[in-house]
């Protein structure tokens, strides 16, 4: 057999296997890509090879159900049961969700699996399962991750309400200072695929026309709503020197508000964090968070400008934070807080 002959049915065959079809894509301000595949999850090809998949399942559930991507990749000869039993890192009581150790199957290298504890609405669940990814881009160097329309299959919820959210959401955190370079929504076909191509394209003219549309907001407050007074407060202070976010101000009555949360994380120059134990029991300050600490790894403690409310039992990324103490709650030390930025930063 010929050298050619041979790289023909090389060339051939390497086509015949790669069952992967990218049908939309949108490229961020900062070149990294959001796509749609048609095609099957548990048959990567290696030009779509990916650092993580990304799965949702009940809480300690890995029954291989037909309609389920745990039923499919079991059935392709890999068993989310048997990566669960012995996993690389277990962070669902803080995140809700596991990561697997090293594996050698169809060009995955990692599966990630999201296990949310209380059936919440779709945007909290889309937000949950970007805090579960985000920390691992950081201490295991994911750059691709692939999945499917989550929470679309055996925990049933709307195709219609998950697709538009999931988009935008995908956009937000490939946009900022993550080392996440590409995220794949990877679906067989059917209404599913149709649903997300319309989404693709619509979101794609939106992103186009916002790209340039930043530092909407001089300082966007991250607090819990238990501390609202304290929050209030430096608003109050700052709001009449700087543009604030402050959502209970900022957000409409019937505004998606995930995506106005991310739009707005996403246009403000600092962050003011307001510490305290409210603060680290919410699951959207903790979203919130996830993209302060990206910020303040990737620019400096100049952007994250942490106020400690309430003595609380800090987790090791707060720690190194240099931060103003106003405990317990002190208005005095709020308002020299206040007034310390307005120095700085005014003009």
């Amino acid at each position: 057999m010929s050298g050619k002959t041979r790289y023909i049915i090389e060339l051939a065959n390497k086509l015949k296997h790669d069952t992967m079809e990218v049908l939309e894509e949108i490229t961020t301000a900062r070149g990294k890509k959001l796509q749609l595949l048609k095609g099957d999850l548990t048959k990567i090809p290696e030009s779509h090879k990916v650092d993580v998949l990304v799965l949702s399942a009940y809480p300690n559930d890995y029954i291989p159900t037909p309609s389920s991507l745990i039923g499919a990749l079991f059935s392709a000869g890999l068993s989310v049961s048997a990566l669960a039993r012995d996993k690389e890192i277990d962070l669902r009581m803080q995140f809700h969700c596991w990561l697997s150790k090293e594996i050698n199957f169809q060009n995955i290298r990692r599966v990630l699996c999201f296990e949310p504890t209380e059936r919440w609405n779709p945007y909290s669940l889309i937000a949950g399962i970007f805090q579960s990814i985000m920390p691992f881009t950081i201490t295991h160097s994911i750059k691709t991750v692939a999945m499917p329309l989550v929470l679309t299959g055996d925990q049933g919820y709307s195709s219609l309400e998950v697709v538009k959210e999931l988009v935008k959401t995908c956009l937000f955190w490939l946009d900022n200072d993550s080392s996440l370079e590409v995220i794949k929504i990877v679906e067989r076909g059917g209404f599913k695929i149709d649903l997300l191509s319309e989404a693709f394209k619509s979101q794609k003219l939106i992103y186009n026309q916002q790209i340039g549309n930043i530092n909407k907001y001089d300082f966007f407050i991250s607090y819990s709503r238990k501390n609202a007074n304290h929050a209030h407060a430096i608003e109050k202070k700052l709001s009449s020197k700087f543009k604030v976010f402050f959502d209970t101000q900022s957000i409409d009555v019937g505004t998606n508000w995930l995506g106005k949360i991310n739009t707005s994380l996403k246009s403000s120059e600092r962050f003011i964090v307001c510490i305290s134990p409210d603060y680290l029991d919410s699951k959207m300050c903790r979203y919130e968070y996830l993209f302060c600490n990206l910020k303040f790894i990737n620019q400096g403690d100049d952007y994250v400008l942490p106020v400690y409310l309430y003595n609380a039992d800090l987790p090791f990324e707060m720690q190194v934070l240099n931060f103003y103490d106003a405990r317990e709650g002190l208005s005095h030390k709020i308002d020299d807080f206040c007034g310390k930025l307005i120095e700085k930063y005014e003009g």
